[in-house]
């Protein structure tokens, strides 16, 4: 933390570790509406959402808290957790890219586009997600391959959803795309909290 204090600067990195510092400078995108505890909600209820673009990766930051439902929590609502990351084209809904990181597989990232048959991204030594904490609060990272063709940069495959337009790709649009997070108890397959957000022009 005092190496951040003393070397500000947007040239800080993001790294895939379940160590969250290096999140510090970088603002909340989306901060996410407060859900009422259920007896049956277990897993993590999402609080702050963080975006950064980099050259070959786009790279999202959960910040909740872990919930058992009404039952006190130590933390195995977050670690039992599965995040879906959904990117939907809004120009065309149908353009529609799927993150997958369940802690039955750590590191790996599995990722859906309706016209190409589900791939599976990351290892321990390339990880593509990881799940940290600290004091009560848990952070998952997750990273996102993109793409770079004339219009822009596009979320998970060449040609899905764009999230940034190229500059000297003329078009009116200012919505690009919607992203949906959806958090999922995985021993009970059922939903814990979700958020849906767009992406607008000059947003990344």
């Amino acid at each position: 933390m005092l190496f951040i204090l003393i070397f500000p600067g947007t040239a800080w990195a993001v790294r895939i570790d379940g160590r969250f510092w290096d999140w510090y400078q970088v603002k909340t995108f989306f901060a996410c509406p407060p859900r009422h505890l259920a007896r049956d909600r277990v897993g993590l209820d999402m609080q702050k959402i963080k975006m950064v673009l980099g050259s070959k990766y786009l790279y999202i930051y959960v910040e909740g808290v872990s919930v058992t439902g009404l039952k006190p929590d130590k933390g195995e609502g977050a670690e039992n957790s599965s995040i879906r990351i959904s990117f939907k084209s809004a120009q065309s809904p149908l353009n529609r890219v799927r993150v997958a990181a369940d802690p039955a597989e750590p590191y790996i990232v599995k990722l859906s586009y309706p016209s190409v048959s589900s791939k599976d991204y990351g290892s321990k030594v390339n990880k593509y997600w990881a799940l940290g904490k600290f004091g009560k609060k848990y952070c998952f990272e997750i990273k996102v391959p993109i793409f770079h063709t004339k219009k822009g940069i596009h979320a998970g495959v060449s040609g899905g959803p764009l999230i940034k337009l190229a500059e000297d790709y003329e078009v009116k649009r200012e919505h690009l795309a919607d992203v949906l997070i959806n958090t999922v108890d995985t021993r009970t397959h059922r939903l814990v909290d979700t958020v849906e957000f767009p992406i607008k022009k000059g947003d990344l």
